[in-house]
């Protein structure tokens, strides 16, 4: 798929997000990028870039404090062949793994660690 439509999906799948949580995205940036650079693979600790689907860069919410001051827009980043990867690999539609990928990665915005992904996305599956 072309970057361009790729990115309209990311669009659509954003414009879906329930008010009350698009209200509270403030100071945020989505962008898509092709796949992740090898020295945030290392940093993660991930050896392969289809094994990372996005990345919330920044300070989370749950962290600011009312004093803080602003140093820029936090970032989260899509990466589009692993998502798609994901998508053939699972037989997923590719919306379903976009929006997958951006309400996990809005959560670690919100302040939920990894860990806690982790409870919920189980929970959510039945497991």
């Amino acid at each position: 798929m072309q970057r361009t439509e790729f990115e309209q999906l990311v669009e659509q799948v954003l414009a879906t997000l329930p008010d009350e949580y698009a209200g509270r995205l403030h100071n945020l940036v989505f962008i898509v990028e092709e796949s992740a650079d090898t020295e945030l693979l290392d940093q993660l600790g991930f050896e392969q870039p289809e094994e990372l689907l996005g990345f919330f860069s920044g300070t989370p919410l749950s962290e600011r404090s009312h004093d803080q001051i602003d140093f820029g827009p936090e970032l989260i980043t899509l990466y589009q062949r692993a998502i798609e990867a994901e998508a053939k690999s699972c037989g997923l539609p590719l919306h379903q793994v976009i929006r997958e990928t951006l309400w996990h990665e809005i959560a670690h915005y919100f302040g939920f660690s990894e860990e806690e992904m982790d409870q919920i996305e189980d929970f959510w599956a039945g497991d």
